[in-house]
């Protein structure tokens, strides 16, 4: 399936579709909105593949996903994508390319792509393999904030966005925290499924990749664009709604003078969670964001 993902970055970078084996009827969306492949901007803006990051497959429902570090004119580019392959030919393309911080969310890491952690890279275990129900059920319960299961992080696993480990400010986290940070410097998080995380009745657990210990769920979250204020940086930053009270707090302690605040607003963001699970345990969760405007859904569910 891995050629599907190649000759996918071939028509682009030659800037033809018609490259692709796709189906007489074919389903695609482009960062989430649906149209035909030579309408998209990835079939007139990207002009090369720096390299590929990481390729999961799920050869029982056909489909495969694929992330990439792509060149637009000497710029980089995050890709994530979803085809569905039936009978040799692609009848489903779920693509997104990210350009920046602001699309992203806040988390923007192209130059990391190639840096990815033993976690993910290791071969599993001798016998530590989850099965496909295993990795169905951790997939279901990536989008359900109320579910009851319960899936223990390794001391090892760390939470990945958009291409590299999430490093947080210490500030940042005293304020949400009401308490004080154990370090001066950025910290990295680790990658759980929190209580009361984000939901989303309608998400979608897709790819089970069972030689990997892999499985990728796709959601919408709602939320806000907020102000980030920490020492030496104003920002802004995507917020799940049910985090935004949190946040708010790190808003409202921040010193503001002399600084101009983005001010709060309604946002979507549609996102691709990969689970790594294996030994009983998450090994690692990569989180890919698309931000939307608000009340966005999506035109796969």
């Amino acid at each position: 399936m891995r050629s599907f993902a190649d000759i996918l970055f071939q028509s682009m970078i030659k800037q033809n579709p018609d490259l692709l084996p796709l189906a007489d009827t074919y389903a695609a969306t482009e960062n989430g909105k649906p149209g035909a492949l030579v309408m998209m901007s990835c079939w007139s803006s990207v002009t090369g593949l720096n390299y590929i990051a990481q390729f999961f497959s799920d050869s029982e429902t056909g489909q495969l996903f694929v992330t990439a570090n792509l060149d637009e004119s000497g710029k980089q580019a995050i890709f994530f994508g979803r085809l569905k392959i039936e009978d040799g030919l692609i009848g489903e393309l779920e693509l997104y390319i990210v350009r920046s911080r602001v699309e992203a969310g806040f988390v923007f890491l192209p130059e990391e792509m190639k840096k990815i952690p033993q976690q993910w890279t290791a071969d599993v275990p001798a016998g530590q393999k989850a099965s496909r129900e295993e990795l169905l059920a951790v997939g279901n319960a990536v989008f359900d904030g109320s579910s009851g299961e319960q899936f223990e992080a390794s001391e090892q696993s760390v939470l990945m966005e958009m291409g590299g480990i999430v490093y947080e400010d210490p500030d940042y986290l005293e304020a949400i925290m009401d308490e004080k940070a154990a370090s001066e410097a950025p910290v990295t998080i680790p990658a759980s499924f929190i209580p009361g995380r984000p939901s989303d009745p309608d998400a979608r657990v897709l790819i089970a990749d069972v030689e990997q210990g892999v499985v990728i769920s796709f959601g919408v979250v709602s939320g806000f664009v907020s102000a980030y204020i920490v020492p030496g940086a104003t920002a802004s930053c995507f917020v799940p709604a049910c985090m935004i009270d949190m946040h708010r707090k790190t808003v409202e302690a921040a010193d503001k003078t002399g600084r101009k605040i983005l001010k709060e607003m309604p946002a979507a963001g549609l996102t691709a969670e990969i689970v790594c699970f294996h030994s009983g345990q998450i090994q690692g969760i990569h989180r890919y964001v698309s931000v939307q405007a608000p009340g966005v859904v999506s035109s796969w569910v």
